[in-house]
This record gives C-alpha cells, structure tokens and sequence, in this order.
C-alpha cells in the first residue's frame, strides 16, 4: 500500500517537474542575506527536495540496479565538492551549493531508475507515465511562450513591471522593444528553459512517423513555430546561439542516422520553419518599437536586434543625421510637452560582452595567483569572494563569473577539474555504447555551449534534469 501511495507521488512530481523548471524565479521565497549571497528558495529547488524525499524509500532497489561503479562514478564529484568546504572561502554557500547537487544527483538517479523500470516492464505506465512527462513539458512550453508574448504587449501598453514581472533590463526603455523572461530571473535562462522542447519538436518534424505525442503535422508545426519565436524573442544571444548551433548538430546526426524515411523532407521543413520563427520575432520586435514609448520605429528595432544579435558586425541602422525640417509652433509645443524617450541602447551592447571576458579573465588570474586555488581551488560557489580580494574594485563579492568552466576552474582547481573531465568522458563513451541519439546529443551540446553564458545551480536545473527525460525520447 505504502509503495503504491509512493509510485502515485512519484508519478505527480514527475508531471509536475517541466511545469515547475519553469517557474525558476517566480515565486521565490526569501529566507534572508548576507554580505555574499542571497538566500532564497524557488519551485524547482522545492520539487528537488520533495522527489528526493519519496525517493527515499527506493534506496535499496537503486544499489541493486545501479553497479558499485556506477554509484561510484556518480558520486565522486559530489564527494570532492562537498569536502571544499573545509577550505572554502565561503563556507557557507559551498555547503548550501553542494546539498543542491546531492539532490539533483540523487534525482537523476531515481528517474533513469524510474524510466528504465517503467519501460522494461512493457506495461502502460511507461507509455502513460512517460507519455504525460513529455506532453506535460510541451504544454508547459508553450503556456510560458504564450505569456512571454503578453509580457512584451502588457510592456508595450505601458504597464509597469511589477505586474510583468520583467526584469530591469527587459523593458522597452532598453532597446525599443522588450524582450521577456517569463518567470525566470533573466532572458538567458527563460530561453534556455525552451532549448530541449524547440530540439525535441524539430526532431519530431524529422521523424513524424517515429513518434506518438502529435497525431497532426499540422498541431507539431504550430506548436514548434511558437516555441523557436518565442526563443529568439528572448533576444538571450546564449540561448540563441546554442539553439542554432544544437539544431545544425541534429540535422546532420538525423540526416546521417536514416531514422526516417522523408528525413530529407523534414530537415527541409525544419530548416524552413527555424527561418521563418527568427523573421517572426524580428518583425515582431519592429512592431513592439514603433508601438513602444520610445522614439524607435520599425526599421530600428529591426537593425538594432541584428546589430545586437551579431555582435556589431551586421549594421543596418540609419546612422545618417536627417535635415532640420521648420516645424509649427503648435508642434513644437506638442512635442514639448510630450517628449519620445530615447531608448537606452542604439545597437550591439559591447560593455556586456566585454565585462563576461574580464570576469573570465579575473576568475583566471585568480586561480593562477594561489597554490591553493590551482591545484584544489577556492571551494564550491567561491568563485566571487575569492576574485574579490584580488580585485577589490572590479568585483563584487556576490560577483559570479558567468561561465561555468572559469567558475569551476577557480572553485575546484585542477584535482576538481579533472575529475570532473574524467566523468565526463567515461560517461559519454558509455552512451556511445547506447547509440546516442540525434535529440539527446544536440540537446546536450546546446546546454554545454549555454554554460559558456553562466554559471551556477539554482536558476538553471533544466541543463543537469531534461536530459534524462530526453535521453528517454
């Protein structure tokens, strides 16, 4: 009876996991502060720790499934990162940091576990089980894409941000046009939430007669069409760049696979709808700047998109200064007494690159300047207070590096690091073995060319918990 009340909240929580990796940053509970960090609580953290919880009780039934090895093997990480907190220098955030990777380990456990029990019993559960999994984080998909589009129109109305929940720098005072973050913190982790069901969908396309989520075309068409506009709408040149990049892995795994027999069809299909999305979300960009409270106008919004999303190299913007025109003095007076804003940014926003690479730069000569730091690093979740007191003027002890790599070569050191790349080519020459499929490679390189944009646990579980569901796929 017991393990049948635990299967049953098991299964809930396993529904209700693509719902909540969503709702990453809205709401959050504060707990408190302190001078290098904040202490909070999100939805994704609180579905960590309950499933963690029912999980319990399958213990045993994981030593039996899993070999010594494997526990080994999954466990070695977290059991160094875990001992840095002796000599953290911030003793504090390591312990909290390293409790959230045993439960998100111990997770992904339990749902290889769960999957893989599901599907070699045959029985319903795992087409059921596993069946509502993949609708419920497709559902989930394009609810959220569907607000992210009303945050942009609610922004564009005039409403404030309290109500939107847009973050500061998401607004149209900006760049002319707001560009959305859903319930996530920033526009970089609501479009990398999107990352796994844009690959997921675009693999359905190429294999319709492969799968049995879509009984129409027509029904996949819509919803991945929503989904790649809404992630380019995020204007996250992260998400962006790896969505495009994981989608050209895909298409050349899928073509080379055979897996279907119109593959040819649908990578023509997909390559035409991916197209299609990003001249959406730039003619929607347009739009949002000429309705905007700026003085942007169609063309801008347009040309500063590009100019932004390439860096500076694409400029189509209208840099030619316009002949002084004599104006009545009925409009003069109007135009005095309701000013256009001037948007805060014209084009390509360099500052923002540029701090990414001194914040690299900072964590690397961090590690270089201490024995400590390069041989067993500065401890887990460290990275910011010990570049603080290297470079006290240029960053913050609650400073992170935003880049996942940087920030584990300071933290961990090169024991740490290596480790860690141990792991990680032992793992993947076992899913070598498995015969990787096209879906779960791109989506795992999409997320390894993401963390080059950020670094940290909280707001970005989706990259270490999708991947054992599309791994399923």
């Amino acid at each position: 009876m017991n393990k049948k009340i635990t299967d049953r909240v098991s299964n809930v929580l396993l529904i209700l996991l693509p719902i909540s990796l969503f709702f990453s940053y809205h709401p959050v509970i504060t707990i408190g502060t302190n001078s290098t960090m904040n202490l909070e609580l999100s939805l994704p953290e609180i579905w960590l720790i309950l499933f963690s919880l029912v999980s319990v009780p399958r213990i045993n039934a994981l030593f039996k499934f899993y070999r010594k090895k494997k526990l080994f093997l999954a466990s070695i990480v977290p059991l160094y990162l875990s001992a840095s907190i002796i000599w953290s220098q911030n003793r504090l955030r390591t312990l909290l940091t390293a409790g959230l990777l045993w439960l998100i380990v111990f997770a992904v456990l339990n749902l290889i576990f769960r999957f893989k029990m599901a599907k070699l019993e045959k029985k319903p559960p795992f087409g059921g089980i596993f069946r509502i999994v993949i609708f419920s984080l497709l559902v989930s998909a394009v609810v959220m894409s569907i607000y992210c589009w009303v945050q942009c129109v609610l922004d564009v109305a005039g409403v404030l941000r309290d109500a939107t929940l847009l973050c500061r720098g998401c607004v149209s005072t900006a760049f002319g046009f707001p560009h959305p973050n859903g319930f996530a913190i920033e526009p970089q982790f609501m479009g990398n939430l999107l990352i796994a069901p844009v690959l997921l969908c675009y693999y359905y396309l190429c294999c319709f007669d492969k799968q049995n989520i879509f009984t129409r075309k027509s029904s996949l068409i819509t919803v991945t069409m929503i989904l790649s506009a809404t992630l380019f709408l995020t204007f996250s040149r992260g998400a962006i760049y790896a969505l495009v990049l994981g989608f050209v892995l895909e298409m050349i795994m899928l073509k080379k696979s055979k897996l279907s027999k119109t593959i040819n069809v649908g990578i023509v299909k997909s390559l035409s709808l991916i197209v299609v999305a990003f001249m959406v979300s730039l003619v929607a960009q347009g739009m949002f700047a000429a309705l905007g409270p700026t003085n942007d106008d169609f063309f801008s919004g347009i040309s500063k998109s590009i100019h932004q999303l390439t860096l500076g190299k694409i400029d189509l913007r209208d840099n030619s200064q316009a002949p002084a025109e004599q104006l009545s003095t009925e409009t003069e007076q109007t135009e005095q007494s309701f000013p256009q804003k001037q948007s805060d940014f014209s084009g390509y926003v360099a500052e923002s690159t540029n701090r990414r690479l001194d914040l690299n730069k900072y964590a690397f000569e961090t590690w270089k300047s201490n024995p400590q730091y390069l041989w067993i690093g500065a401890g887990l979740g460290s990275a910011g207070k010990a570049m603080n007191q290297l470079f006290p003027d240029k960053v913050g002890v609650k400073e992170i590096v935003q880049n996942e790599y940087y920030s584990l070569l300071l933290e961990t050191g090169l024991v740490g690091s290596g480790l860690i790349l141990l792991v990680a080519v032992i793992t993947i020459k076992s899913l070598k073995k498995s015969k990787t499929s096209p879906l779960f490679a791109s989506v795992i390189f999409s997320y390894l060319l993401t963390l080059m944009f950020f670094s940290g646990l909280p707001n970005a579980l989706q990259i270490y918990l999708l991947p054992v569901l599309i791994f399923f796929v």
